[in-house]
């Protein structure tokens, strides 16, 4: 079975693997040299897709015929870095990227220990996923602002 990496989306400009942000006012379309629109395919488009599911809240797109897209993980702003708020974004995470035909098996969740001071509204999280067809994993870090 040939892999379903080879579809393509739009590239978005903003969410990268080290932006420890969950700020969505920042995304735009990614645009090419000669003025088009730029595309993504493969394992980035993956990676692209995954950042764009857990960042949408569930019901967001409703409107659009996608009523399950997206993520719990907005209900957690407000909550601190704590042992009951990581269990719950676990259990969000999973429940958001099992939506995803592209996913074989989600191979771990592992959060940063909570940090003091002002960064005990973060919470950073690292996910392997092994996409369908695809040896390699792929690896997602991100950071969740639970401050709002």
């Amino acid at each position: 079975m040939a892999d379903n990496l080879d579809a393509f989306d739009l590239r978005l400009s903003r969410w990268q693997v080290t932006t420890l942000t969950s700020d969505r006012d920042l995304v735009d379309l990614h645009v090419t040299t000669s003025r088009d629109v730029a595309t993504i395919t493969g394992t980035p488009n993956l990676r692209q897709a995954i950042l764009n599911r857990l960042f949408t809240r569930q019901g967001e797109l409703a409107a659009l015929g996608h009523p399950a897209y997206g993520s719990r993980l907005y209900q957690l702003i407000g909550e601190l870095n704590h042992e009951r708020t990581r269990i719950l974004a676990e259990v969000y995470i999973r429940e958001c990227l099992a939506q995803e035909a592209r996913i074989e098996v989600i191979r771990h969740i592992i959060f940063a220990p909570p940090l003091r001071g002002m960064q005990r509204h973060m919470l950073e999280v690292t996910i392997a996923v092994k996409p369908v067809g695809v040896d390699a994993d792929l690896v997602v870090t991100l950071a969740l602002n639970l401050a709002g």
